[in-house]
């Protein structure tokens, strides 16, 4: 489409920058599950750019209509899980509580990301598994003695930390990602730093300009050999 063409090391529509054959193989294979169905874990180191991969796969997709639905799920309190989760009618549990969608709720149509679900808490994980089930049913706090409700949400999850999923919350992911490496893909670490340098000056930070000439940035030649090939 005309809105993604773009200068080569500029960032894509998605926020991804890179030109190296490891970063357009991450895109291709984006745009791959992005036309199925399939949750999909996605794996990498962090800062890699697994939120980034989850948003190209949301965008890419049927459901990319409706906004992400996206909370980091290792900051969940287990106490405040089944509220964050799925919701409540009003005035439960007390009469001065709203009614709330919950993430499940809110992403109905749309996709859920759960980032960092290697470390979701382990009392969350038995809760959240029946809602990832193909029926996709789950009960609002107060709502347990009437009929479940449906969420269709397809779910993304990111973690660097697979190991740490307990089996049955990794068998609900019936296909996977991974975010390469940036010593994977050090020729792109000169592109990373010029659009780092613009983020920064666009944001008003008056370090970066010294590192401009005109309207590109530029770096000193051994600075960038010495990033692409130190080790």
């Amino acid at each position: 489409p005309k809105d993604s063409v773009r200068d080569f090391g500029a960032a894509d529509v998605f926020g991804i920058v890179g030109e190296s054959p490891a970063i357009w193989l991450l895109r291709e294979r984006a745009a791959q599950l992005a036309a199925g169905r399939a949750n999909v874990l996605i794996l990498g180191e962090s800062g890699t750019g697994k939120e980034l991969t989850a948003q190209a796969i949301h965008q890419l997709s049927a459901r990319r209509k409706r906004e992400m639905v996206s909370t980091n799920i290792s900051a969940i309190a287990p106490g405040l899980a089944p509220v964050q989760l799925f919701g409540n009618r009003k005035g439960f549990p007390d009469s001065k509580m709203l009614e709330s969608k919950g993430l499940v709720g809110a992403a109905d149509g749309s996709t859920l990301f759960l980032d960092e679900i290697g470390d979701m808490p382990l009392d969350v994980q038995p809760m959240f598994l029946r809602v990832t089930e193909e029926r996709r049913e789950y009960h609002r706090l107060g709502e347990e003695d009437r009929p479940p409700r449906c969420s269709d949400f397809r779910l993304l999850g990111a973690t660097n930390r697979p190991e740490k999923l307990r089996i049955e919350l990794r068998r609900r992911f019936q296909r996977t990602i991974e975010v390469p490496r940036l010593q994977d893909r050090r020729e792109d670490i000169p592109l990373l730093v010029n659009h780092l340098l613009r983020e920064c000056r666009k944001a008003g930070d008056s370090e970066a300009a010294r590192f401009f000439f005109g309207e590109q940035p530029t770096l000193h030649p051994l600075l960038v050999e010495y990033l692409v090939h130190y080790e």
